[in-house]
């Protein structure tokens, strides 16, 4: 007689905590911390980056879950935005698993790169203009996902369908959904390449974005370690077309897919294992970017350079200090026509428990 397998219950919960609290100062005139134009710019500024509080939840070896919050978004109008991550999985196998919840899309490798361990202090240019228009980022929705091969070349997929909207609101803006895929295939084990496609719904119409990536990490000797990356990624910025929609009053018919945004970067970062008493990890690194926010506006990219140095003084990046340099320079002149290049300096101390 066949044997029937018991779920064993064993719960565990499992809190962490991280902080990362930075200081910001622009170098250029007339341009604040944040990069924007102003006659009164606010040129230096403390602040909390993020001050977050995850706990894993398993309940068995198939049923486990994930609860994380920000605690700066308290302030915020939404508070629902303190929600990041809150979903449950199920897992059947390697091959097949199940995310229920909110949870991030599998979309653009800046915006998937865990902010424990970013190349920079921050995620580029073109990520940001992607979760401005719901394309990346935090969702609600379900989604599929498992590994073949995976003890020679693993082949990762997710396959994700959301409601395309902002994180943590209570009803979606329309019924129509966004649905995104990705694949990651590791050729060998320092070198994996990535593409991703997402069907976008809205105003009864549809479009396509997509993006390829690649990410190689070697061990160059002992104590180096190499880290290249680099990513094309195009997609739709919904909130001009939205835009374009809600003002029109001629009746003019409006494309969905004639509201392109695109981008690219590369980066390269170099890890020694300094294993000193003060400083266990020193790195240096280096960025460029190009984003063009709405191909159908002219002379509207910009392009960013950034210097990194960085010091992690404890096991997995438990407090780790970064130095940033970041160089802007837009096509088109931010200001009356005087400003069209920048430069902001940002130094951040993290501490995870």
């Amino acid at each position: 007689m066949a044997q029937t397998t018991i779920e064993t219950f064993a719960p565990t919960i499992k809190v962490k905590g991280l902080v990362q609290s930075r200081f910001e100062a622009s170098l250029t005139d007339s341009v604040d911390v944040l990069n924007r134009f102003s006659k009164n710019a606010v040129t230096n500024n403390f602040r909390v980056r993020r001050a977050e509080l995850r706990t894993d939840i398993k309940l068995s070896e198939r049923f486990s879950g994930v609860v994380r919050i920000q605690i700066p978004e308290l302030e915020g109008a939404n508070i629902g935005r303190t929600v990041e991550l809150a979903y449950i999985e199920y897992k059947w196998s390697n091959r097949l698993n199940l995310r229920a919840g909110q949870f991030k899309m599998p979309f653009e490798l800046d915006e998937l790169s865990s902010h424990e361990d970013l190349r920079m202090i921050d995620r580029g240019t073109t990520r940001d203009v992607f979760v401005q228009n719901n394309l990346a980022s935090y969702q609600s929705g379900v989604m599929l996902f498992g590994t073949f091969m995976k003890d020679k070349s693993p082949l990762n997929y997710y396959l994700a369908a959301a409601n395309g909207s902002s994180r943590s609101v209570i009803l979606d803006d329309n019924s129509q959904k966004n649905v995104a895929l990705r694949l990651e295939y590791a050729i060998i084990k320092s070198l994996r390449i990535a593409t991703n496609i997402q069907n976008i719904s809205m105003q009864n119409q549809n479009a396509n974005a997509y993006g390829v990536d690649v990410s190689y990490q070697k061990n160059l000797y002992p104590k180096t370690k190499l880290i290249l990356e680099g990513e094309f990624i195009q997609g739709i910025n919904t909130a001009s077309f939205t835009k374009a929609i809600t003002e029109d009053t001629t009746g003019a018919k409006f494309l969905i897919s004639d509201y392109v945004l695109d981008g690219y970067f590369a980066q390269a970062v170099l890890k020694f294992d300094t294993n000193k008493s003060w400083c266990k990890i020193f790195e240096v690194g280096g960025k460029f970017e190009h984003t063009d926010p709405n191909t159908i506006i002219t002379s509207n990219a910009y392009s960013t350079i950034t210097g990194d140095i960085g010091f992690t003084f404890m096991p997995d990046n438990m407090a780790r200090l970064q130095l940033n340099i970041i160089h802007t320079n837009w096509e088109s002149p931010i200001s009356e026509g005087v400003i069209d290049q920048s430069n902001i300096f940002v130094a951040q101390f993290q501490l995870k428990i």
